[in-house]
């Protein structure tokens, strides 16, 4: 239940120009299709840059890229879609050993990511997430169906088609709180973003997501420079998820020490 996740849970205001809020932001329900590509470690980390982050990998010198689709169907900002481009990083609290890293942060249900690239079609979103936030967020448009037993989203902007990302519906369960440690290149600290999945699937069986890409547009054109191969080796689709997006704030006030807990534990 939503009550359940978000009880508790404190807000405070906080503005960006003459465009009010409070946060965490609170996403109450979302819908999403994810696919992670396998790609060279050695080009993540030329994406990534100096900052001390190292990409996780899924096998040595294989790192990923994960892109996600949101709908999100209810928020504190309106209902608005997104699409993410980040890179999975090694967790600080273990080696930083393929597989073996991966495997133990996916235990603990906290991940961290590099966040690339961040489209949405709300332009509050831009403000807050990229004003605020400091996300790499820009406006696009998109094309959300469903037909049968898929789901697929489009994503462009005046620069042409940047791809089409397309999910089978597949059985899900509720598999609990996941915690979000999200670093980009214009925040120094990592963001924290709590997650619900209360209807979550995740598959490595083939066949079960498909991914387009533009032909000209220059994000496009990096993820045909990037990813190894189009089909994905990780496939998720979560018909129901929730967020809470704490902003830059919590990057200050003790999110180093969770970080080293032993425990993902949910916000009170």
């Amino acid at each position: 239940m939503a009550e359940d996740f978000f009880a508790g849970v404190q807000q405070v205001d906080a503005k960006v120009g003459d465009l009010a809020f409070r946060t965490p932001i609170l996403i109450r329900d979302s819908r999403i299709i994810s696919a992670v590509f396998p790609t060279s470690a050695q080009r993540l980390r030329k994406l990534i840059g100096d900052r001390g982050l190292q990409p996780a990998q899924m096998l040595p010198g294989i790192g990923m890229v994960q892109l996600t689709a949101y709908e999100h169907r209810d928020s504190d900002i309106g209902p608005f879609n997104e699409f993410s481009i980040v890179i999975p990083l090694y967790s600080p609290r273990f080696p930083n050993l393929p597989i073996y890293n991966p495997y133990k942060s996916s235990r603990v249900k906290e991940v961290h990511n590099f966040l690339l690239h961040r489209a949405t079609d709300s332009e509050t979103a831009v403000r807050i997430l990229g004003d605020y936030f400091n996300w790499p967020q820009f406006l696009a448009s998109f094309s959300c169906e469903e037909d049968d037993d898929w789901v697929s989203c489009e994503v462009e902007d005046d620069a042409g088609l940047i791809c089409r990302l397309r999910g089978r519906k597949v059985p899900s369960r509720r598999i609990g709180v996941v915690r979000i440690l999200v670093y980009t290149a214009q925040q120094p600290q990592p963001q924290r973003a709590d997650i619900n999945p209360e209807q979550s699937a995740t598959t490595r069986e083939p066949g079960k997501a498909e991914l387009t890409l533009g032909g000209s547009h220059p994000i496009a054109v990096e993820l045909s420079e990037t990813l190894r191969s189009t089909k994905p080796r990780i496939y998720n689709y979560g018909p129901r998820w929730q967020f809470m997006l704490y902003g830059p704030e919590a990057s200050s006030h003790g999110l180093s020490e969770d970080i080293r807990g032993e425990q993902v534990r949910k916000p009170r």
